[in-house]
């Protein structure tokens, strides 16, 4: 039997963060690998970012009368609350449960929504794709979601991450930034979750002792964010950190070829897609042993506690002065890429749009 699917795309307009890569990624080798189903997918007329009250009657009542005037058998609600007001099959993939952790670090009304609203939603879908194994426990253990319910699907990273020998091609985009020398990266939304503040302590070990050492945080502004330039400020390092702000998609793989080591001090990740992205490009990765990290940087980085400066001073210190480290990680990493993509995520997505119509 042929099917209708459709797939809201909306987190691919405007400034992209983790919703929006996945989206796009996923729809983009849905196109490839399924030509037995049909499949038709919603945005909304404007690109920019929408806010929670705007979200809400979205997801809520645009969404499914597009749904229902294209006549789909199945809808799937790639990043956000499922459908609860379309009466035919859904999907919806979960990312985190970052709302009903950490709530502190978002606005009030956001917090409704993320970590009241979704969470609800999430009952009336028929089958739930969780990013990795972490956050089908969370589901598990904080909203008693059913196991059979889930099944987990990993991200990848996209096929742009690879990589670049032409220095020339890296120089150009650090020409743009402003970037010269040896760097450490952090490519992610600005926002306390990430411990940003923690790496700028970090940075300033590290820059007392390797002074031409540069930090570059790229990503796009999110929430209670100014503590963060702040710190610099405080710690006199304005001329060292450099802050790209959001830069496009396809200059991330520079970013990440330039870079001696990519650092990742995450509290909590619903999968952590830059430590992929970073190993895709064969960069040596620091990253938290918290939450989903582990599923993706495996034994190819180098994992800590991300409240531990001593040891990711000590860690990060040793990738920088040993080239011979440094190769091995990049191995490591490649191979470790490898086990991640998006024509398998695809894949595995039609399967599960398959249970459901059959069910």
């Amino acid at each position: 039997m042929v099917a209708k699917i459709g797939i809201d795309i909306q987190t691919t307009l405007g400034q992209k963060t983790g919703f929006g890569f996945y989206v796009s990624n996923l729809t983009e080798q849905l196109k490839k690998i399924d030509k037995k189903n049909k499949y038709a997918f919603f945005k909304p007329a404007e690109e920019r970012d929408f806010n929670a009250p705007r979200r809400f009657l979205w997801d809520q009542f645009k969404l499914p009368r597009l749904a229902r005037a294209a006549h789909v058998d199945l809808l799937h609600q790639p990043a956000f609350s499922a459908p609860v007001f379309f009466k035919g099959k859904t999907v919806v993939t979960v990312h985190d449960i970052i709302a009903i952790l950490f709530g502190g670090d978002i606005p009030f009304y956001s917090r409704q929504y993320f970590a009241r609203w979704m969470p609800f939603s999430y009952r009336f879908a028929d089958k739930i794709i969780c990013v990795s194994e972490h956050t089908k426990q969370d589901l598990i253990k904080h909203l008693g979601v059913p196991e059979e319910k889930m099944v987990v699907i990993p991200e990848a990273a996209g096929s742009r991450f690879k990589p670049i020998k032409d220095r020339r091609k890296i120089d150009k985009i650090l020409d743009k930034y402003y970037i010269d020398g040896r760097y450490i990266l952090h490519i992610g939304t600005l926002n306390p979750r990430k411990n940003l503040e923690f790496l700028i302590r970090v940075f300033n070990r590290i820059h007392k002792m390797m002074p031409d050492i540069k930090l570059v945080i790229t990503g796009k502004k999110g929430w209670y964010y100014e503590n963060l330039f702040e710190a610099v400020r405080h710690l006199g390092l304005e001329k060292f950190v450099i802050f790209t702000g959001y830069i496009e998609d396809e200059e991330a793989p520079y970013l990440y070829n330039g870079a001696d080591v990519y650092a990742f001090p995450s509290i909590y990740e619903g999968f952590g897609l830059p430590p992929l992205e970073a190993m895709s490009c064969g960069t040596p990765v620091v990253a938290s042993n918290t939450s989903s990290i582990p599923e993706v940087v495996g034994d190819a980085g180098v994992l800590l506690s991300p409240k531990d400066v001593e040891s990711w001073v000590k860690a990060i210190l040793r990738i920088l002065r040993d080239k011979p480290l440094r190769e091995k990680m990049t191995t490591a990493s490649l191979k470790q890429a490898k086990k991640f993509s998006w024509r398998k995520t695809a894949r595995q997505t039609v399967e599960v749009y398959e249970e459901v119509l059959r069910g």
